[in-house]
């Protein structure tokens, strides 16, 4: 249910700022509502719904704010579990330039490109030895992947690029973890400073309309 649900919100299905409600969802998908109330707890866990005592669950508005303040504590995450892993074996980068072949050819489909774009990031820090911190960095990549469909849906966008992913891999053969994750912090500033102006502008042009 959970990856249901997420799903119809990333799709824009369930708009932000909507209200959610668990009834009618167990009507829509066939099932009792106690896995649709265990799903969207989730789901607030995970900084995707606001859960209001009284008033329920709520897709949570895009915020400029938060998407900066998320987007900086994962991508500072994601840079020490690449610092803590082992040298990358061979295996390891050939997956990973397979996966951004798969990415580069996926057109049309905003969901897959964002499943793409997540299992490459597992991929990536998947050695990483400490498991918590790995925990920690799934849970919060669904706040800024939220804001990465409703950019692609606002600006027609039908694929991503791979080329951050390219100069990772390159640095990560080249120069191991550390050089990597110098690398791959340059690369979170950049797309995260883009992501921000655009949900900037998407909200003040929403707070004018």
């Amino acid at each position: 249910m959970y990856r249901q649900i997420l799903q119809r919100v990333q799709r824009g299905d369930i708009p932000a700022g909507t209200r959610v409600r668990d009834a009618a969802l167990a009507t829509q998908l066939g099932v009792s509502r106690t896995p649709i109330r265990e799903a969207l707890l989730r789901l607030s866990r995970d900084g995707v719904l606001e859960n209001t005592v009284g008033r329920g669950f709520r897709v949570r508005p895009l915020d400029p704010g938060e998407l900066g303040e998320v987007g900086t504590i994962l991508g500072a995450l994601e840079s020490l579990a690449l610092r803590l892993s082992p040298e990358p074996s061979p295996e390891r980068l050939a997956r990973l330039r397979t996966l951004d072949q798969q990415l580069e050819t996926t057109r049309g489909d905003a969901s897959l490109c964002l499943d793409l774009e997540d299992e490459w990031h597992r991929v990536l820090l998947e050695d990483c030895p400490n498991r918590r911190l790995l925990g920690t960095i799934a849970s919060l990549r669904q706040v800024p992947r939220r804001y990465l469909a409703a950019y692609m849906r606002d600006a027609g966008r039908l694929s991503l690029s791979t080329l951050p992913h390219a100069k990772i891999v390159q640095a990560l053969g080249d120069a191991g973890p550390e050089g990597a994750a110098a690398v791959l912090e340059q690369q979170w500033r950049k797309g995260l400073a883009e992501l921000e102006a655009w949900t900037a502008r998407r909200t003040g042009s929403e707070a004018r309309a």
